[in-house]
């Protein structure tokens, strides 16, 4: 990867360095060539280097042969292309740039042509002397290529380690490009919109979705006129003006494709609109949103020629049952995905958006081999530990987003196993709670400050349970729901404690809204039920409220209740309500709203 204080040069400035070097060389040759043929030799040439007469010739033969040998070498290597990771086109590249073959092409053909014409038309003994420099300079070539080609594929972490530099650095420069054409579309919307947040909220109980206006168009800007006209038309009772204003979220951003049914605004109000200003501001937010040509493409589509045949390579090896080498291209992939994320990062050129955004389209690669999940327990178990290692090295990045979204790697794993997945499959379940058990607690001991891993492990263990119900599998979510149980269980009065609490009563006043609701998803298994009943005393459950309500990462169960439809939606929430009996029952005293 490129250090932050400099960028490396584009392949088309590195190739037009090199041309530019052997084109001053060989013209300096063919003049010298020409002086020394017409005016004759130096003395100390004749006195101290007399060439043998043939031996223009025999250089020029030899050379040939150099750049005979070493053309078949580049041919053989470029058999190698044809399977992944090598034949991603930026790999090729880079596998080419980093074992020299363009110097050694270069050098090679500009010095047979200048040997050449030593040997036909311009012969002398300085000539010989320029041959024989030009014969050096190959074989030096030729032998470093050959070094660094058997280096290479002699070693396939090195590989590996070409390829996925040269992929991050080619997809994050694509990423900022389409970043900085994107900017001047980003401004102005910052103190207009609120971001959609990876935290919950429990201040609305009323939500307007608005789709955009077409699916499988790339959005160009969105207007913030528009936009202004939307946030006046919502008159001051929609909801408290001191405490709890409503406010606009953005899902999308320019440069995003929208889809069939996809959200791109929420209204979030305390009180429910009425049909006509719930339409009116539908209107003039999706007439706020410009669209780019019906042929533009975005970044991410850019990227998917880029990865598809790493990708495709994985699917290939796990249907046929080469699982290390579908580890090793999955843990390629999970590197690259990193990469690009935190260059994203580290780049104080790109906005927060446009940082998160190429993460987020990369991680689409992931998914779809994750679809490959229920190929056999043995595959499972890859993925699992795949996402594992994915999840550790984010929790050494620091970065809260990232975290998140191995996090929800474990959480498509869970539904497909509990929902698709056969008797042999059983094992899995425990594997994965295991596994965001281990991450929780090492982001407890990891560090001395509290990890962001620490808190989204407990809250991806409380969307875990939720999953398992949603799939009817009581036995799993009472296996979740056991294990968050025991988190951090020596240290009660910690914040760590009081997150599972929270956590606890979540699940608690849950449960009680599928029952009360009547939906089939209730379960009245007693082993649930006692593991949901958090511990501690009055003081205890009311700090856990306390998170609860001031907000909570990774687990959006503020959108449980929550169903968006092609032409928008308005849902009031009931779960608080559920939540203040949980507390209530547990001897949290419910403060009057």
């Amino acid at each position: 990867m490129r250090e932050k204080s400099g960028r490396a040069d584009t392949p088309a400035k590195a190739w037009w360095r090199e041309l530019t070097i052997v084109a001053c060389a060989l013209v300096a040759s063919l003049v010298l060539l020409v002086i020394f043929h017409a005016a004759g030799d130096p003395a100390w040439v004749r006195r101290g280097l007399p060439p043998v007469p043939g031996s223009g010739s025999t250089i020029w033969q030899v050379q040939t042969t150099f750049l005979s040998v070493g053309f078949a070498g580049l041919t053989i290597a470029a058999q190698l292309f044809a399977e992944a990771p090598l034949a991603i086109g930026t790999s090729r590249k880079r596998v080419l740039s980093y074992i020299g073959a363009s110097w050694f092409v270069t050098v090679g053909l500009a010095g047979n042509a200048v040997m050449g014409i030593a040997s036909i038309w311009l012969p002398s003994a300085t000539g010989v002397v320029i041959a024989f420099a030009w014969l050096t300079a190959t074989a030096v070539l030729l032998m470093v290529s050959t070094s660094r080609l058997t280096q290479l594929f002699g070693h396939p972490s090195r590989l590996d380690d070409v390829v996925r530099t040269s992929l991050i650095e080619t997809l994050s420069d694509r990423f900022d490009r389409m970043a900085r054409r994107y900017s001047d579309a980003r401004r102005g919307l910052g103190d207009l919109l609120t971001a959609d947040s990876t935290r919950t909220s429990t201040r609305a109980v009323s939500t307007l979705h608005v789709p955009a206006p077409q699916a499988g168009r790339v959005i160009r800007a969105i207007d913030p006129d528009s936009v202004r006209q939307a946030i006046a038309s919502l008159s001051p009772s929609a909801g408290a003006p001191d405490d709890d204003p409503p406010r606009i979220l953005l899902d999308v951003r320019p440069g995003d494709r929208t889809r069939l049914g996809a959200t791109a605004f929420r209204i979030e109000t305390s009180t429910r609109l009425d049909a006509d200003a719930a339409r009116r501001l539908m209107e003039l937010l999706q007439s706020s949103i410009e669209l780019e040509s019906p042929e533009a493409v975005t970044a991410y589509e850019e990227t998917e020629h880029e990865i598809a045949t790493l990708v495709d390579a994985i699917g290939t090896n796990l249907r046929s049952g080469a699982l290390a080498t579908a580890e090793r291209a999955l843990e390629l992939l999970g590197e690259i995905v990193q990469g690009v994320w935190m260059a994203g990062l580290e780049r104080a050129d790109a906005s927060e958006g446009a940082s998160l955004s190429r993460g987020s389209g990369l991680l689409e690669s992931i998914d779809d081999v994750e679809q490959d999940v229920l190929l056999s327990p043995q595959v499972a178990q890859v993925f699992v530990t795949a996402t594992t290692t994915r999840t550790l090295e984010a929790a050494r990045s620091g970065s809260a987003d990232y975290i998140d979204e191995c996090l929800r790697s474990f959480m498509r794993q869970w539904s497909e196993i509990l929902n698709h997945g056969g008797p042999e499959f059983d094992p899995l379940p425990g594997r994965i709670v295991a596994s965001v058990r281990n991450l929780t607690l090492y982001a407890d001991t990891a560090a001395n400050e509290p990890h962001p891993l620490r808190s989204r492990g407990t809250w991806a263990m409380v969307e875990l349970v939720k999953l398992a119900l949603d799939a009817d599998r009581p036995d799993a979510a009472t296996l979740a729901a056991d294990e968050l149980r025991r988190l951090f269980e020596l240290d009660p009065d910690g914040r760590a404690r009081s997150e599972v609490r929270a956590g606890l009563l979540v699940l608690a006043g849950w449960l009680r809204y599928l029952g009360d609701t009547g939906d089939r998803r209730y379960t009245s298994d007693p082993d649930l039920a006692a593991a949901l009943a958090a511990d501690g005393s009055r003081d205890d459950i009311l700090a856990a409220r306390e998170i609860v309500e001031g907000g909570t990462p990774f687990s959006r169960w503020d959108r449980w209740e929550t169903k968006s439809t092609a032409s928008g939606s308005v849902r009031s929430s009931q779960l608080p309500d559920f939540i203040d009996r949980a507390q209530a029952e547990l001897g949290g005293e419910v403060q009057p709203k």
